[in-house]
């Protein structure tokens, strides 16, 4: 027999809002919309990426929304 557990009025709320900002997350890795992407991450975002995962020290580290994406993605991806 399963057991649910009881959540917060805000974690209620907070759950739709966490699976739309992943969702368009996607939506924009699907489109190319690199100007999408970024515009979900705040101005000073640390992004922190694991190339190995038995590897505790990152393989990258961006530390603003702009290091998101280098000059030339756009010529990758659309960012207009």
């Amino acid at each position: 027999m399963s057991r649910h557990s009881t959540i917060s009025p805000q974690e209620a709320a907070d759950r739709p809002a966490i699976r739309e900002l992943v969702e368009t997350y996607a939506h924009c890795a699907d489109h190319r919309d690199a100007k999408g992407q970024m515009s979900l991450f705040t101005e000073d975002t640390h992004f922190v990426v694991y190339m190995n995962a038995k590897d505790r020290k990152p393989s990258q580290e961006l530390h603003s929304r702009e290091k998101l994406a280098p000059d030339n993605l756009c010529t990758h991806y659309a960012c207009a």
